[in-house]
């Protein structure tokens, strides 16, 4: 089954090497996270999508500096956050965990090399706009922490 396209100039493949804030026009696309260097990806605000809004970000290289993913509003009150969760696996073999985030986090951090967390190739996660401040986060995470408990895959701002 195709999977819908719900918006946007077209849909593909974006080569994210340096910040970005997504707009209406990604709606659909695959954000290929490819750099070395600290990157963040801001999402759009309310105002600016609607509801069923749809992106998905593939880490194509693993980044020791990280690549943050933030929402367009991170107030702690009526903010957005996210809901839902993600499967943390590490490099070693069967040790895997769901990190599920806690209220207000607002930014997902994807990091090689940081205790507690993951971003190694191959890692996925894709955003769903489903309420007013609600984004609903899903995917996989590779980590080389062998017991990362993955305290560092979701955070706040403040």
């Amino acid at each position: 089954m195709a999977r819908p396209y719900l918006g946007g100039s077209s849909a593909g493949l974006v080569d994210v090497t340096a910040d970005k804030t997504i707009g209406r026009s990604d709606a659909g696309k695959i954000m290929s996270l490819n750099s070395t260097s600290a990157l963040t990806v801001t999402l759009p605000t309310d105002a600016n999508i609607d509801i069923g809004f749809s992106v998905k970000f593939i880490v194509q290289t693993s980044n020791n500096n990280a690549y943050t993913i933030k929402t367009g509003d991170i107030a702690d009150s009526g903010g957005d956050d996210f809901v839902g969760g993600l499967i943390l696996a590490s490099a070693t073999a069967g040790y895997a965990n769901v990190i599920i985030p806690a209220a207000d986090d607002c930014n997902i951090v994807l990091d090689a090399n940081v205790a507690d967390g993951g971003g190694l190739k191959g890692s996925w996660v894709e955003l769903v706009k489903i309420a007013s401040n609600e984004w609903m986060v899903s995917g996989c995470v590779y980590s080389a922490d062998a017991d990362t408990t993955g305290a560092a895959l979701f955070t706040d701002s403040d």
